[in-house]
């Protein structure tokens, strides 16, 4: 918005074209939906220039633009980040379960829940 601004304040772009250039500039990001960013903004640099010295009306893709290879998008690895719970209970107790007698977190809580009947003074009997 910024550069459509400093265009019209130049007189570089007519406000009969303001259209066709929000059309252009939607085009561009749906170009970023598909294919590398960089390959994008090149292709917008070398489209302005072209613009600025045939001056044809913006959304107009010249055929100097269809030699421009934008490559798509690499697909991105998604890892799963998967809580590690440690092995071991904790010395901690849970505050919650204490309180309340049971846990919202239940056996996912990183605090130790005493086993039924026990209380955090006695030990644990096996």
């Amino acid at each position: 918005m910024r550069l459509l601004n400093h265009l019209l304040s130049t007189g570089q772009i007519k406000r009969t074209d303001v259209e066709f250039y929000l059309a252009y500039t939607t085009k561009v990001f749906e170009f970023a939906e598909n294919y590398e960013w960089n390959s994008v903004l090149n292709f917008d640099y070398s489209y302005r220039e072209l613009q600025a010295e045939h001056a044809f009306r913006w959304g107009t893709f010249s055929p100097h633009m269809e030699l421009q290879i934008l490559p798509p998008k690499r697909p991105r690895t998604v890892t799963q980040h998967t809580p590690s719970y440690p092995s071991k209970q904790p010395r901690e107790e849970c505050r919650i379960f204490k309180a309340k007698g049971s846990c919202p977190f239940g056996p996912k809580c990183r605090y130790r829940h005493p086993e039924a009947g026990t209380t955090a003074d006695q030990p644990k009997k096996h």
